[in-house]
């Protein structure tokens, strides 16, 4: 299970209980990617579940797309470019 979140309130650490493997955050414009590691989260910069995928290509993309058109735009951009 993998969870991306672009909220600009959203911790690490509320996702903690829930056990999920590796979560995206997207704050103050930088897209961090968090794997659990036991009982907590380690930084990484990429994701295991997305080994080919180059974040900061990925996040240039939506935020280009969203800026020229619109955040829905940009998030079903995102699921193409992951397979979803």
């Amino acid at each position: 299970m993998l969870e991306i979140d672009i909220t600009s309130y959203s911790d690490v650490q509320d996702y903690l209980p829930y056990q999920v493997p590796e979560v995206w955050l997207f704050q103050n414009q930088q897209l961090m990617i968090y794997q659990l590691q036991g009982n907590e989260y380690g930084i990484t910069s990429q994701s295991q579940y997305f080994p080919a995928v180059n974040p900061a290509d990925l996040v240039a993309q939506c935020l280009e797309i969203a800026y020229q058109r619109n955040t829905s735009a940009a998030i079903r951009n995102l699921k193409q470019q992951l397979g979803g």
